[in-house]
């Protein structure tokens, strides 16, 4: 008797697990660095990432230096940041890196492992969409396998949508260890640009051409419009200012900088403008100087992305829609047109900085220190990172830069300790620049352990430390306004022997000799070099 067997065909599916999938999809939205740290709930993730040759994992030393880094690489890439944490401790470590990438208008997206449930007050739980909800532009929660595709390319569509900002994107162990279908369906709908009314654009024009001073300020949100901005410029003749959130991006055409952290006598001549064209501004107080009025006597146009929240500028027209799409429309009508301004520069005097290069006594101050690197650098054309404090002020005034790409501080939310792991980021966007990060001694000390990622990674950045003892920009306030200076001196320890038992060159430098001598030789040096410089303010 025959035996018969019966024999069955599986039908094959192409899958794969969560965690590889959606490392196939940061793929394909560009992304090729991930600044992180592993911890349990995602190591599935980091599993999948093991025999990827496409994306770079960079194993920051603590989660908000790993927010700060994607900052700085999102920044001088104009590209979408990405950054990878676990849960708990894991994320709410980049709370205070995602409300700055949030307030300076960075896109980010935040990859963090979550708990299996909420509200059973599991090891390492934290409600995560609540904690994000007033300073993320989204925070996205996958509940099942299937959303990981429409997860992460939503994500990604909303941080780079203007206003660019983070969106926070949480999973779950089991969802990345699952078993799915490799197969997408899922389509993003084309964004269309966020252009102004003709009517306004003719009015804009018309007002601009018809005051006898006018004045532009430029603020953060020009940065997809430099190139327009500086036509307009020589279009119009119309003198330009701009905030500290601008810096670098119309260096060229620009008077100087207002606000708190800028030049007085400028902050003064703008008093004078009967109409300001105001730019991707905010108008915050840092800007306006905290005055009650901002330019009471100017008739002020307003164009931003959003509506003006500030309480002391009253704007007597608003435009709201995407800068450069603004600005290209302004541009063509008054090139269509041929419309000419007769404007003189009369009534606002340019400022001009008298360099200089010599110091009469040993002690150093902190402009005699950001002057002389600024001259022996600005060949190099290099990206300035800085952090936040007398330093930021002094060189935003100092170096003069040729693009936003190449100055990057805290402007915004005002961040202690970004500049360092923000240079990591710079780095690894632009690895064939000259990378300086000029911080003070207070805020070094913020995020310093980044010196390990720099160590391990052989970065070649150049840390200027301006070192006075103490937390400089408080001290003065406390001075100013205040009884006298109160628990903001600083006993420091050696910085160049923390740098050395990191493997990094360290040089102490107290007078400007020392800084002369030494700026060519750590230019020669082709890794990281810390500077410990003692200045007196």
């Amino acid at each position: 008797m025959n035996q018969i067997t019966k024999i069955e065909t599986k039908k094959t599916t192409n899958t794969t697990t969560g965690a590889a999938f959606l490392i196939q999809l940061l793929k394909e939205q560009g992304t090729d660095t991930i600044f992180g740290y592993p911890g349990a709930p995602i190591l599935p993730i980091y599993d999948s990432l093991i025999n990827d040759n496409q994306i770079k994992h960079v194993l920051c030393r603590h989660e908000q230096g790993a927010v700060h880094a994607a900052e700085g690489y999102a920044k001088v890439k104009d590209k979408c940041g990405v950054v990878l944490v676990t849960s708990g401790p894991g994320f709410s470590n980049t709370l205070t890196g995602i409300m700055n990438a949030y307030t300076d208008g960075t896109p980010l997206v935040i990859i963090c492992g979550q708990t299996e449930t909420i509200g059973h007050n599991e090891f390492q739980e934290a409600n995560i969409s609540e904690i994000t909800r007033t300073f993320t532009k989204a925070t996205i929660e996958i509940e099942n396998a299937s959303d990981i595709e429409k997860s992460i390319k939503t994500a990604f569509s909303i941080a780079n949508k203007i206003p660019k900002a983070p969106v926070v994107v949480s999973v779950k162990k089991s969802i990345l260890k699952e078993e799915i279908e490799n197969n997408q369906t899922y389509r993003i709908k084309k964004e269309i640009k966020v252009a102004a009314p003709h009517s306004c654009i003719l009015k804009t024009i018309d007002i601009l051409k018809n005051s006898k001073k006018p004045l532009i300020i430029a603020g953060g949100g020009c940065n997809n419009a430099e190139n327009e901005l500086i036509e307009l410029a020589h279009l119009t003749h119309i003198p330009i200012v701009s905030t500290l959130m601008a810096k670098g991006r119309v260096d060229d055409v620009s008077l100087g900088m207002i606000g708190l952290s800028g030049d007085k006598e400028l902050n003064d001549s703008i008093e004078n403008a009967d109409t300001v064209l105001v730019l991707g501004s905010r108008l915050t107080t840092r800007t306006t100087k905290n005055k009650e009025i901002f330019l009471p006597k100017s008739k002020i146009i307003n164009i931003n992305i959003e509506h003006n929240k500030s309480n002391n500028v009253k704007p007597a027209k608003e435009i709201i829609g995407e800068i450069d799409i603004i600005l290209q429309q302004i541009i063509g009508v008054i090139k269509s047109k041929n419309i000419t301004f007769d404007i003189k520069y009369d009534w606002i005097e340019q400022l001009s900085r008298t360099e200089n290069n010599t110091s009469k006594k040993q002690e150093l101050t902190g402009e005699d220190v950001l002057t002389e690197i600024y001259n022996y650098t600005k060949k190099y054309n290099p990206i300035i990172t800085t952090d936040v404090g007398m330093h930021q002020i002094m060189a935003a005034k100092i170096f003069k830069t040729t693009s936003s790409k190449k100055f990057l501080t805290a402007g915004g939310f005002g961040t202690m300790g970004f500049g360092l792991p923000a240079s990591i980021g710079a780095y690894f966007g632009m690895p064939d620049s000259l990378i300086l990060n000029i911080t003070g001694d207070g805020s070094f000390q913020m995020n310093m352990q980044e010196l390990g990622t720099i160590s391990q990674y052989n970065i070649p950045i150049k840390i200027f430390i301006m070192n006075n003892s103490s937390l400089g920009m408080i001290k003065k306030l406390q001075e100013k306004k205040y009884s006298k200076p109160f628990q903001s001196d600083l006993i420091n320890p050696d910085f160049t022997k923390i740098a050395e038992s990191y493997g990094i060159k360290g040089y102490k430098i107290t007078n400007i000799n020392d800084l002369k001598n030494t700026l060519p030789e750590i230019f020669k040096y082709k890794k990281a070099v810390l500077l410990d410089i003692k200045t007196t303010d």
